[in-house]
């Protein structure tokens, strides 16, 4: 096996695990490529909600099915007659395809049962010993059964085994010492359940650190904590990631300042549930803070150990995370952006309790105000279920009124999708109807329309700092596209001006906004901060 492809879907903890998946493959000797040319096919699956899982499902049908070809680009005979690198070689080989992530936990059997699924490894399971295992498996067999390449010439996908048939480890747990690929593996994820000596974790998700630039990314991101185990009503993750563990200190800092040398200038830290960085337990009756505030402690290390981090953003915070402790650690470093996703989901407390929810109306605008007194002008974004099980008119008018005392520059509104295995799939009598829902969304889209042009237009006439994103087809476009930029308050500005290259720093002054655009320019000095070579 020389080449692989990774197909990601869901959160940007899944798109961290991806680059940690091919981290592994690259130690294996393994290249990416595109997914038609690759040996090795991946599907990092989501399954957050039953919209996820099927098109899970349907990612994984879609790499079956697509043909394998050959890379006559790279032949002498494609050399010597160049008509024949338009005309790609079908390859004499099928590729494997595994499929990984949480659809891979919570539908193993049907993931497995699908024609032209090689293997399957939950989120539960040892990732990187049993893709050990798999790519030395797989190897052996491709070569000494010639046949196979003669049998798969066209591409024909063939049944797996039984789900449950013992195939040499690769649905069930390895069991065999390490091998090559994991030995140089350094665990860095810290349990207070299992610990060695040297407080690392010695269990199932050993995973390597990145060091790498992450492709087709500006920000850098930085897995910090996995598991979650509030259960709220409409969420499977506790089922699927039911342990929860930090990455130590010395690990996140080693991890950041790798990633910050290979271009990153900001880092984005994400979890599953990130308030419960550094406790056993993301309920917060049962978590003790002794020893002060370890997401904190963690933000002081990263501003003040890091050379060259320019900017650092949290993913996702809850009224019980953000305390004054915390509040007081973001507020004394400039690396801090003023920008805070504050998952919503419902402004009615009859909701919020329904959801098993761990804050209040009340809770959640006290953390606003908090914010607002704390930061110039932070940027709020948050999440929003629209049509929970038994929302009310009168429910969902508490949530508007929320939103708009808030500010959110960006609801990401989304209709209830019920998961079966929760809770809240079981109150089928109580869902709401799609106009309804899809009114509903509308309107909190409106809402966070007007609030992001006002809060853009308060900052016309003043300056912006900009990382550059890499702007696809420009230089072919006629008239050239603006460039574009995603701001430390995260709203996007483009210009005019082919000078800084992706990953660059720029100044902007901001010149005009109209509609969900903002506009600006550089001024006599370019960038501020550049990715390294």
């Amino acid at each position: 096996m020389k080449t692989f492809f990774i197909q990601t879907l869901g959160c940007k903890v899944n798109h961290y695990e991806s680059e940690q998946m091919a981290t592994l493959l690259r130690a294996r000797g393994l290249r990416a490529g595109a997914a038609q040319t690759a040996d090795l096919r991946v599907v990092h699956t989501c399954s957050v909600t039953m919209q996820a899982a099927s098109q899970s499902r349907q990612s994984v049908r879609r790499l079956v099915r697509l043909p394998m070809f050959g890379d006559a680009l790279h032949s002498d005979v494609g050399k010597e007659h160049p008509s024949i690198i338009a005309t790609p070689v079908r390859a004499a080989k099928r590729p494997r395809v595994l499929v990984t992530g949480c659809w891979a936990t919570s539908d193993k059997a049907a993931a497995m049962a699908l024609p032209g699924v090689d293997a399957v490894v939950g989120q539960q399971d040892n990732l990187a010993e049993q893709l050990d295992q798999l790519l030395g498996k797989w190897q052996r067999e491709d070569s000494t059964d010639n046949s196979r390449a003669a049998n798969d010439s066209v591409c024909c996908p063939e049944f797996p085994p039984e789900p449950g048939k013992d195939d040499g480890g690769w649905m069930m747990k390895a069991q065999a010492p390490v091998g090559q690929l994991t030995s140089a593996i350094e665990p860095n994820i810290r349990s207070r359940v299992n610990e060695n000596s040297h407080g690392e974790v010695i269990g199932a998700r050993s995973l390597p650190l990145l060091d790498s630039r992450q492709p087709g990314r500006q920000r850098g991101l930085l897995k910090i904590q996995d598991g979650c185990d509030a259960h709220c009503t409409y969420c499977i993750i506790p089922k699927l990631r039911p342990a929860l563990s930090s990455k130590s200190v010395e690990s996140a800092v080693r991890e950041a300042g790798a990633l910050v040398a290979a271009g990153h200038l900001e880092i984005v830290l994400t979890g599953i549930f990130l308030g419960a960085y550094g406790q056993p337990t993301a309920l917060r009756r049962r978590q003790s803070r002794p020893t002060g505030e370890p997401l904190g402690e963690l933000i002081e290390a990263l501003c003040t150990r890091v050379p060259g981090l320019k900017r650092l953003r949290l993913s996702s915070l809850e009224p019980g995370d953000l305390n004054d402790g915390l509040i007081a650690v973001l507020r004394a470093h400039q690396q801090v952006v003023p920008h805070f996703h504050l998952p919503l989901q419902s402004g009615s407390d009859a909701m919020l309790r329904r959801m098993n929810r761990q804050y209040t109306r009340d809770d959640f605008l006290r953390m606003v105000d908090r914010v607002y007194a704390a930061f110039d002008r932070p940027a709020l974004t948050t999440d929003i279920v629209a049509g929970f099980p038994g929302e009310s008119d009168e429910d969902f008018e508490r949530t508007v009124e929320v939103a708009q005392k808030a500010g959110f520059i960006h609801i990401h509104a989304f209709p209830y999708s019920p998961r079966p295995g929760t809770a809240a799939a079981r109150w089928t009598a109580q869902f709401i109807r799609g106009p309804v829902v899809r009114d509903r969304i509308n309107r909190l889209n409106a809402i966070a329309a007007k609030a992001s042009l006002a809060f853009r237009a308060s900052f016309v006439g003043e300056t912006a700092q900009v990382i550059v994103e890499a702007d696809r087809d420009t230089a072919q476009a006629s008239p050239p596209r603006a460039r574009h930029g995603r701001s430390e308050r995260y709203f996007t500005v483009c210009f005019d001006d082919p000078r800084p290259a992706a990953g660059n720093l720029v100044r902007l002054d901001i010149t005009k906004v109209r509609g969900d655009m903002t506009y600006g320019q550089i001024p006599d000095s370019l960038a501020i901060g550049q990715p390294q070579s």
